[in-house]
């Protein structure tokens, strides 16, 4: 998560070590406290970094920066905890791209304005999000499925605009039990734009390169909002999103 970061945080940061570094024996001096030019050449910046790393690393619930940023909920504008489940709804093209199929493969025609006035498909969701200043993973589950997807690859960024927070990712989903015209696995992307004011709601889309030879991939938009701040050992993600659904459709 560290390019959400300003560079002049940065560039302080690295001057500040810099400076603790040249000036560390001059301010042992002050004190009567020696400090050799081997500590500081040489165990001086490997004790910044392990503090450093062991303070912004942690991706647990107890992790450091975690508790500091529960304490102050305004560093999360700069640098969000998000970690935790999170769970909504998609919307997919799937009907669409079935009617699509379904008419190619009979004698029946179909409009554009047909396709047009298609509903989405919604269903529920629910992803965990993993992230810390240097990692980023996300997860995902759905509610009408046993797939679950998760990210190969994932970069936060900030709009230079809106400064809305963005989470781009792609990842790659298992679908053990699945159709003759599906894939068994197969790659999608998305791009998550979290909510100004409350970074614990998202709103995106997504695109898949689902059984893409036949025309068959999807596409479609996602909302999510965080549940909780710590996934539950004795639940899966597919057990979030069918609890999800359920209350969305009761």
């Amino acid at each position: 998560m560290y390019p959400l970061l300003p560079w002049k945080w940065l560039s302080g940061l690295l001057g500040l070590v810099i400076a603790i570094t040249v000036y560390v024996d001059d301010v042992g001096q002050w004190f009567g406290v020696p400090v050799p030019d081997t500590m500081v050449i040489r165990l001086l910046p490997l004790i910044l970094l392990g503090v450093f790393s062991g303070f912004f690393g942690p991706t647990g619930y107890y992790a450091p920066w975690r508790m500091l940023w529960r304490l102050i909920p305004g560093l999360n504008r700069w640098f969000p905890d998000l970690n935790g489940v999170w769970v909504g709804t998609t919307n997919s093209n799937w009907p669409t791209v079935k009617k699509l199929v379904e008419t190619a493969l009979s004698t029946g025609k179909v409009t554009e304005q047909d396709l047009h006035d298609t509903p989405e498909q919604r269903d529920a969701m629910a992803v965990q999000i993993t992230n810390s200043l240097f990692t980023l993973r996300i997860a995902a589950g759905l509610s009408s499925t046993d797939g679950e997807s998760h990210s190969i690859t994932a970069k936060p960024w900030r709009h230079q605009h809106t400064d809305r927070i963005h989470l781009s990712y792609v990842y790659e989903q298992h679908t053990s039990n699945h159709a003759a015209t599906d894939e068994e696995t197969h790659l999608g992307a998305a791009d998550l734009a979290l909510t100004t004011e409350d970074v614990s709601r998202a709103s995106g889309t997504y695109w898949t390169r689902r059984s893409w030879r036949t025309g068959r991939n999807t596409a479609g938009t996602l909302e999510l909002s965080r549940l909780e701040p710590r996934k539950a050992k004795d639940m899966s993600l597919r057990d979030y999103a069918a609890a999800h659904k359920a209350k969305i459709t009761d």
